[in-house]
This record gives C-alpha cells, structure tokens and sequence, in this order.
C-alpha cells in the first residue's frame, strides 16, 4: 500500500520518458542534419570501399544468384506490372526525358544492335519478313499480269487492225481470287 503512489510516479515517469523518446526520434527523422550524415556516410571513402568489398563477395553473387532461382524477381516483375507502378514509373521517366537520355546512350552502344541481331534471328520475325516477302511478290506478279495482258490486247488489236480483220471477242476477265 505504501508503495502504491510511488509506483503512479513511476509510470508517469515512464510515459513520459517514452512520449519524450518518441518526440526525438521524429524530431531527428525530419530534420536536415540526417540527411546530410547519411550523405556525408555514403560518399564517405571507407563505406564506398566496403561496399564495393561486398558487392565482390561471393555472399552477395550468391544472394543474387538465389534470388533469380527461386523465382522472387519474376514475381516482383510480374507485381510491377500488374500493379500498374511499371506504366507510372516509364510515363515518368518520359515526363523528366531520362527515356531520351537512355534511348541516345542505346544508339551509341554495341547493345542496341546486338538487341536488333537477337529479334532478327527470331523464328517469329524471320516468317513474318517471309510472309511479307511473298505478299509483295504476289502483288508484283500480279500488276506484271495485269500489264503483260493489257499488252497483248493491244498488240492483238493493232495486228488485226493491219490485217483488215473484225476485233475478236475477248474472254471476260480471271477471278483475281482464284
């Protein structure tokens, strides 16, 4: 009982101590001078050294490695564009012209062109260039018909005007869809 009023100030003192903690963390967490200690931490020489230090283990080659295995980066991708983040981050990176800035460094490297090698190869593309190939040759061949009697009409037409003979009847016309 004698403790009781003790164990009130206690409490209060807690809560107050924690309320005071909280205050601070926030405080910190908005104010400027962090962002410049953790700048001041990232371009620091000695945490650049031991990044690049993990980044050559095999521990992180082989985090990555794992990563890719188990199938965590398909769904992630998967995610991005189902989620539709993929289309708000590209319409932004056309807004801010980082897609020019990145299509310019793509026609100056060896990438673009190897990327070209790659969907050219392709059996989709190569039937597709096929299909269009013979489409053009049909059309072609057709005009050439189209002339080639037109031609002979009129060759037919001013032989038998020389030779003093009737115009023949000509036969109607092919079906071009047959």
């Amino acid at each position: 009982m004698t403790l009781r009023p003790l164990t009130g100030i206690v409490g209060r003192a807690a809560a107050a101590g924690i309320e005071v903690e909280r205050r601070t963390v926030e405080r910190v967490l908005d104010s400027p001078e962090l962002e410049r200690v953790i700048d001041a931490a990232i371009d620091s020489p000695r945490i650049q050294a031991s990044l690049e230090r993990a980044l050559d283990s095999d521990t992180v080659k082989g985090i990555v490695d794992r990563l890719f295995q188990s199938g965590l980066v398909d769904q992630v991708i998967d995610q991005l564009f189902e989620s539709g983040l993929i289309d708000q981050v590209i319409a932004k990176m056309f807004d801010t012209g980082v897609i020019d800035r990145l299509f310019d460094r793509l026609l100056a490297s060896d990438a673009l062109w190897h990327l070209i090698d790659e969907i050219a190869g392709s059996p989709a593309v190569r039937a597709a260039i096929s299909q269009q190939g013979l489409g053009f040759a049909d059309q072609v061949a057709d005009d050439v018909r189209g002339r080639s009697r037109k031609a002979d009409d009129w060759l037919e037409r001013a032989a038998r005007r020389l030779a003093h003979r009737a115009p023949r009847a000509l036969p109607p016309e092919p079906d071009p869809g047959v």
